[in-house]
């Protein structure tokens, strides 16, 4: 019997006195990512998922600690995200989608790669779906 899939969404960016900042490595991440992509960005948080196998590779007898994020924007009427699996030295999109859209855009870079386990793309789309019907799981903190 298939284990259910539970995950968590922790919102990353925080607002103090009018400026926006987010942990180092993700942060980091998500910058050198849009930058070499071409898109723009004004959410990012990080997915943790019950089953701690997903998106991680063996790795000297444990597993590597590969960060799934969700790199978004929210627009007065529409919402764009995608979903990326961050390992420290490369990035690996998963998917991408607007809301008013309705379809997602799944990689093929993903599907090759060997995860001990990956999202299925009935997950991705449960995950885009959830912050789609309530953006504020992706907010930005106020310090």
């Amino acid at each position: 019997m298939e284990k259910r899939f539970t995950y968590s969404i922790q919102p990353l960016l925080s607002q103090k006195e009018g400026s926006i900042s987010g942990p180092m490595s993700p942060m980091e991440f998500a910058k050198k990512v849009a930058l070499n992509v071409g898109f723009k960005f004004n959410r990012l948080a990080r997915l943790w998922f019950a089953d701690e196998r997903i998106n991680q590779s063996h790795e000297d007898g444990g597993l590597t600690g590969h960060d799934t994020l969700i790199i978004g924007a929210v627009y007065t009427n529409d919402i764009w995200l995608s979903l990326w699996v961050e390992s420290g030295v490369r990035a690996v999109a998963i998917a991408m989608a607007y809301r008013s859209d309705g379809s997602i855009d799944f990689t093929d870079l993903y599907r090759q790669q060997h995860y001990v386990c990956k999202l299925k793309e009935q997950h991705v789309k449960d995950i885009f779906q959830s912050v789609f019907d309530d953006p504020t799981q992706i907010n930005i903190k106020t310090a």
